[in-house]
């Protein structure tokens, strides 16, 4: 996985002195303050969708992502899915709903995102049952949410190293989603028998709400370890006091 696409999550915040020229429409903000934060993040999504060269950052919307699993092993749904080379588009849309813990003595830290439309388009491969029809196929897959609201949530604290900075080290972090509609659509279902796979995916469809929320566990583990990733990666490589303007 590219750990660097998710560093918008914390990008609106970046002052990074040490000699990287941030482009002249870029957003700063001081530690506390949150208004600007949430709107240096808002700014940052919206602006800079195809990436910020200067700072090395990739393409935000489409947002790739080399590998995903969901694995859910008991209950009515019973499967193992398997992406790779997912792209996941909507972030360009999204609105900053909460920013908190971004401080000059961090604690726990909380992030709120809400993407209109957010959609992962990507190829597949699933093994399974869900609810009471077996399923199993290997193809491309579109999966599509709309009024995804995400949350994270992390804690931790300052540690100093060797070099006399501070470095923002991770505990443990949290997520949780909701949405108001789940599509899903799975090509070459069943060796691609069209009319079984017609049949699985007006099932998936007809039969949203509660797959998802049997999914929806495997769905926010597999989200969290990719945020955790990225966002301690931010933390690890960048001194904390370097994310914000002086204060003075």
């Amino acid at each position: 996985m590219n750990s660097l696409v998710v560093f918008v999550v914390l990008s609106g915040l970046v002052a990074l002195g040490s000699g990287i020229k941030l482009p002249a429409t870029y957003s700063r903000c001081k530690a506390d303050d949150e208004p600007c934060i949430i709107q240096a993040i808002s700014d940052t999504f919206h602006k800079f969708q195809s990436g910020v060269p200067g700072l090395g950052l990739a393409s935000l919307d489409p947002l790739r992502i080399d590998e995903m699993d969901i694995v859910q092993g008991t209950g009515p749904v019973n499967i193992v899915l398997n992406f790779k080379n997912v792209d996941i588009t909507g972030f360009k849309d999204v609105i900053v709903k909460k920013a908190k813990g971004l401080t000059t003595n961090p604690n726990v830290m909380e992030m709120n995102l809400l993407l209109p439309v957010a959609s992962l388009v990507g190829s597949y491969k699933i093994k399974g049952k869900v609810l009471i029809l077996p399923i199993q196929g290997e193809g491309a897959s579109n999966m599509t949410m709309v009024n995804c609201d995400f949350l994270m949530k992390w804690n931790g604290g300052l540690e100093k190293r060797e070099n006399g900075k501070q470095y923002f080290q991770m505990n443990k972090i949290k997520a949780t989603f909701d949405t108001t509609r789940f599509y899903m659509h799975l090509t070459n279902l069943f060796n691609g028998d069209k009319a079984l796979g017609d049949n699985m995916n007006q099932f998936l469809n007809d039969n949203w709400e509660d797959i998802l929320k049997e999914l929806k566990p495997a769905i926010i583990g597999a989200f969290t370890k990719i945020f955790r990733a990225i966002i301690t990666n931010v933390f690890e490589n960048v001194p904390y006091d370097e994310l914000f303007l002086p204060n003075a």
